[in-house]
Formats: C-alpha cells, structure tokens, sequence
C-alpha cells in the first residue's frame, strides 16, 4: 500500500513540475479524515458497474457526494459522456479532481465544487453517487427520498437501511447498490379502464406495496405489485375472472397505461388520486 501512495505522490508531483498551476492546499493523503468520512477510494471497475446499474447517458446528470479525487465524476463524464458534479470538502481533493478532470479532457462536463455534501442542491441530479459513511447515509436518505421520483441512487459498500436496494451487484468481493427514488401512489385509486371501473388503495413502504381492490362494490385480488421509480406494475382480475396485467407510469396525481391478458383484448387505462 505505501508503495502504491509513493508512486501516487510522485505522478503528482510530476505534473506540478511540467508546469501544472500551482497548489493552495496540501497534498491529498489515502485514507486522510475529513469532516464527516475518510477519503477512500472506489475501484474503477465497480464505479463502472455502479454506473451501469444506473443506465447512465449523455443525458444524465450525475452528482457525486463525498467525492474524494472526483474518479467517479470524470469517470461518468469520460466514459458515459454525463455531465458530472463532484461535491467534496475538502480542497486538496477538489484541486486534484479539477487538475485531473483537465487532463483526461472532461472539464467541460466534470466540474467539482467545496461544499458540504448536506448543503448540496441535488435538484439537478438524475444520478446520486456514494461512498460515504452508514452515519452519513442514514442522516441523507431522507433528501434522497424526496428527489423527483425516478432518481437513480447509486452506492460502493453502504447500503441505505431499511430502504431496500432495487438491485445489487458483486464486484471484486465488494458490494454496489441501486435504488429508484419511487414514486408517492399510497391511498386511493379510481381506475378507468374501457367500461369498467376500478378502485384500487395502495398501501407503500418505500418501493414496497400492497393493494386492495374494489369494482362495483365487490372485492377485487390485487397482485403481483412492483413499483421501480414511476413505472408500475400490478395484476388485476375483469369481472369474469380474467387476469388482467396492467403496466404504466405515475405522474404525480395521475397515472396512465396499457393491460392485457391471456385471450382478452388489451386495453388502455388511466388512473386518478382520489
């Protein structure tokens, strides 16, 4: 490991010397403590399954909390061609990330900012990345939580509670996460689909439902719940005993989709919040 750090600290010193602008803070150390964390670092071939994970595009904005060297911020700018914010607080490591997003070509899309990562606007963020501390996870999860539905939270080793992660992914013995922030449906539903009509009461925990249903004053099994991010997904049964599957988006007071079953014909449905 010191052998690794050395060779570290040289390649950066060589860079100064070929003329780099120069520093106003120390050199970066592994392992050094900042206000909340230690910096440690992600390797490369889980930042990139994190970001797989994550559907990442050109489209995305990834903010990454607690960025250390701001790897993965260049990394998804690199690699996924995202623009990329790095939020770290401590200054020698946003002057490394800065002087190294120049260098692998990708400042136009990486930037890095000193702020505390409690303080940062994630309003912008499609992509949440993390490797911060389970203290610092349990104290964010509720900001996490309250990011436009369909937010994809990514993280190396922590996982956030009892929030469970949609998936999961082994790499190099260590553990990445993904979340989809999901979409608010609890309460009551009214179903319009055709001529019948469908009033389903979702109970939520999380990503997690269960549902009861009711048409024309009759109970009505509701199966099968899956809610990732807006889109859900649940199994209902027509007045003649038919399964009925239903697929569709949340969007806000509303939702709309497409149902089809076995032998019956599919039909379009839409959806509002009582």
């Amino acid at each position: 490991m010191r052998i690794v750090i050395f060779a570290f600290l040289v390649l950066f010193a060589g860079r100064a010397m070929a003329g780099d602008p120069p520093r106003t803070a120390a050199l970066p150390e592994f392992g050094q403590a900042s206000k909340d964390s230690v910096w440690v670092t992600t390797p490369e071939r889980m930042i990139r399954r994190m970001l797989q994970l994550a559907d990442t595009t050109k489209d995305d904005v990834v903010m990454d909390l607690g960025a250390g060297d701001g790897r993965i911020p260049i990394y998804a700018a690199k690699h996924f061609g995202a623009r990329a914010v790095g939020v770290e607080l401590e200054a020698n490591l946003v002057e490394l990330s800065i002087r190294e997003a120049k260098a692998q070509g990708v400042s136009h899309l990486a930037r890095f900012v000193r702020q505390d990562l409690f303080e940062a606007d994630l309003s912008q963020a499609t992509v949440v990345a993390l490797y911060i501390s389970p203290g610092v996870m349990t104290r964010l999860k509720p900001r996490l939580l309250a990011l436009q539905p369909g937010t994809r939270v990514v993280s190396h080793h922590f996982s956030l509670g009892d929030w469970e992660p949609d998936e999961k992914v082994r790499v190099e013995d260590r553990d990445g996460y993904l979340w989809l922030v999901p979409a608010d449906v609890r309460g009551a539903w009214s179903f319009a689909t055709g001529a019948a009509r469908l009033r389903i009461e979702f109970e939520q925990d999380h990503q997690r439902l269960s549902a009861r249903g009711q048409r024309a004053g009759r109970a009505v099994n509701v199966i099968g719940l899956r809610l990732r991010g807006t889109e859900l997904r649940f199994t209902a049964f027509d007045a003649d005993g038919s399964a009925r599957h239903y697929t569709g988006q949340v969007r806000g007071k509303r939702m709309e989709g497409s149902s089809a079953g076995l032998d019956i014909a599919p039909l379009a449905w839409s959806a509002t919040r009582e």
